[in-house]
Order: structure tokens, then sequence, then C-alpha cells
């Protein structure tokens, strides 16, 4: 059997990285200006070619733009440059959308049913503490620091749940988490309803209410997947997806209920 050889990641590649975490995290805001080139390469350690290919590719993809007078800017975001900015790091296309929250929504239920049966109240008034921050930031309307509250919120989950191997897991794809919550936090009424969900999945454990839990997170994650939809009108199958049938049963009870 032949082996094709591992490609090693360039210093452009790594550069682009870098960058792009800092835009997606909020490190570097929408609407500031980059250092020059010169200076941003020398923290950087590349050379300016490097960065210049990289910050091209930044460009490319409406993540940058060049503004005579007064440099490189971050980009205000916008719907389509939402998607572009996702399809360029690691979400590729519509699908590893899908399979990325399809995961989220698999993973988070099991983690929230066994925080009800495990929180202990020390850990319920740490993630009551992490909603405050959530809150003070959405006051603020400062997304960068809910995406760091909110990515925390979901950690503190997974602590709560007792399972070394499911924080393990949020672990592994704590860069992709990090930045798919960024990006996704930009779309109009994305935090507020991300701050309603997570004080309802928070209440839920403390009320050890494993099944309203459950719903709770799932709904959050399927609200989500309906902002993807309709803002940048790509289908992400939701009929399809782990917990589109624990969705369905809830509404049509919901229903029932007010009848």
């Amino acid at each position: 059997m032949t082996l094709s050889p591992i490609k090693k990641s360039s210093a452009a590649t790594k550069v682009f990285e870098t960058l792009h975490e800092m835009i997606a995290t909020g490190r570097f805001p929408r609407g500031e200006k980059l250092p020059p080139q010169d200076e941003l390469a020398r923290q950087l350690g590349v050379s300016r070619n490097t960065l210049r290919e990289a910050v091209n590719k930044l460009s490319t993809m409406g993540l940058l733009v060049s503004r005579q007078g007064v440099g490189t800017v971050v980009e205000p975001p916008t719907p389509g440059g939402y998607l572009t900015a996702l399809s360029g790091q690691f979400l590729l296309d519509p699908l590893s959308v899908r399979e990325f929250i399809e995961a989220r929504i698999c993973i988070e239920r099991a983690m929230v049913r066994l925080a009800v049966a495990r929180a202990q109240p020390q850990g319920i008034a740490e993630i009551s503490a992490i909603l405050q921050d959530q809150h003070a930031a959405l006051q603020q309307s400062d997304w960068a620091e809910f995406t760091r509250h909110d990515t925390a919120f979901h950690f503190k989950l997974a602590e709560l749940s007792g399972n070394r191997v499911l924080r393990k897991f949020l672990e592994t794809i704590q860069d992709m988490l990090q930045r798919f919550i960024g990006e996704v936090s930009q779309l109009p009424g994305a935090i507020a309803e991300a701050y309603a969900y997570h004080t309802r999945v928070s209440g839920a454990i403390a009320a050890k209410d494993a099944d309203l839990a459950e719903k709770e997170i799932v709904r959050h994650l399927f609200d989500v997947v309906g902002r993807i939809e309709s803002n940048l009108e790509i289908d992400l199958q939701q009929n399809t997806l782990c917990g589109y049938n624990l969705l369905q049963s809830d509404t049509i009870a919901r229903g029932t209920r007010r009848k």
C-alpha cells in the first residue's frame, strides 16, 4: 500500500488561521483597523509576503477590506460574509455546518441530562454566574464578550455532567465551537435568544427536570439551525437532524395543552 506524504501547513496558512480566529472570536472587532503590515508581520514572526498572502485570502472571503487613506479594516458582518467566513475555515459547505450542529445536538442532549442528575449546588451557582456575565454583555451589545461567556456556558454543562469524556470532546472542538458561536452571534436576534435558552436550561438543571433541560437545549440548537437557514438561505434538512423528533413531539404537546 502506498501512502501520500502528509502536507505541512504553510506559514501563510497558519497566519490565516490565527487572524481568522481573532476576527471570529472578536479579538479583532468588526470595524477595527489592523496594525500596519510591517508591524503585524513582526508581531507574528513572518515575512510581509507571507502576511500579505493570508490577508488577501481573508479579504477575498469578505472579512477584511482595504480602505484608501485608512488601511486594512475588519469588515462589518453581513449574512453573505457570515457564510463565507464559515466556509473559508472549518465549515466547508452546508453539509459540514449540518454535521457540526447535529454532533452538538447529540452530545449536548446527553450532557444536560447528566448535569441534572449530577450537578452540585456549587456548579449550579457557577453556571448562574456565567449567565450574569452573558446578560451584562447582552446589555452592552458586546457580541465578542457574549461569545466568550456563551462558550463557557456550554463547557460548564460538560463539567456539570461529570463525564470527563464529554468534556474532552468539547475541548477537542473548542476552537471550532468558539468560532461557530462567534459567527452565529452576529445573526439578528441570536444573542438575546441564546441568553433566553441558556437561562431556561440552567433553570431546568437547578429544578432537577431532565426532560425539560433536554428539550430546552434541543430547542436552542434548532433555533440556531433556523436562523442559519433563514438568514443564509441554505437548507440544513432540519427534519433529518438528530433531535428533530423530540422537537416535533414537544411542539405537538404544547399545542395540545393550549387547546
